[in-house]
């Protein structure tokens, strides 16, 4: 049986640049964005945000796609810091409150699936080796496969895609947001979150470009498995 990685089935070709480079020959620049709670603004607040919204879109001249990204909150890290809290203070009272809080916390994780949502805008380089794919589809489904020179297509793609990319930034800013571009470490890990959900604090996890011969696509070194696991478990409290 001939050997073969979960890689060799995504289509997704490299990470390089802080760019995703896709089996088609396309490239996407993907972008974090924060969020806000609609229903708290004020009336003029919320006014003001569907008017910078508005703006936004009217000054698109290109596609873009918005993904939010749902997943199941680890609460580790959380839990930890309230025990270091707890260690520090001297009364009884405020350390039996923390205790309190500390299991509510846990019996909250344990019935109930705590989520949390991610959001994304992702601005493909649409080069002409398919007719406007959709990101996701690029990412999931299956895509005929051609011959792709790496280094020529990112040249080209940086050129397409990096004043769109500030031009988002401004006006996601309008919209009293913070947004910034996902660097090559960073879609690593979102990737790997995607392609193994059932890690639970995949934020914890270690695995970094340098981890690989060659981003996603290719297996770890093999002198990596001998020393350290791909990613490293904490210990619960």
């Amino acid at each position: 049986m001939a050997n073969s990685s979960t890689q060799q089935h995504l289509a997704i070709e490299d990470i390089r640049n802080d760019l995703v480079i896709l089996r088609n020959g396309n490239v996407a620049l993907v972008m974090e964005c924060t969020a806000l709670n609609f229903d708290l603004l004020s009336e003029s607040e919320q006014d003001g945000r569907i008017t910078a919204f508005a703006g936004l879109m009217n000054s698109l001249t290109f596609p873009i796609q918005i993904v939010i990204h749902t997943q199941r909150t680890d609460v580790t890290k959380y839990i930890e810091k309230l025990r270091s809290i707890q260690s520090r203070h001297t009364s009884v009272a405020l350390k039996r409150q923390i205790e309190i809080y500390i299991k509510f916390i846990k019996n909250l994780t344990i019935n109930n699936e705590v989520l949390d949502k991610r959001f994304f805008i992702v601005i493909p380089a649409l080069l002409g080796a398919v007719q406007r794919p959709s990101f996701i589809q690029s990412i999931f489904g299956k895509q005929k496969e051609v011959s792709i020179d790496i280094d020529k297509i990112l040249t080209k793609a940086q050129l397409e895609l990096y004043p769109k990319r500030d031009h988002m930034l401004r006006q996601i800013k309008k919209m009293g947001l913070a947004i910034k571009q996902l660097n090559t470490d960073d879609l690593i890990r979102l990737y790997y979150s995607m392609y193994d959900p059932d890690k639970v604090g995949y934020n914890r996890l270690s695995i970094t470009k340098q981890d690989f011969t060659a981003s996603m696509v290719t297996p770890m070194k093999e002198e990596a498995t001998d020393s350290a696991e791909p990613y490293q478990e904490g210990n619960s409290s």
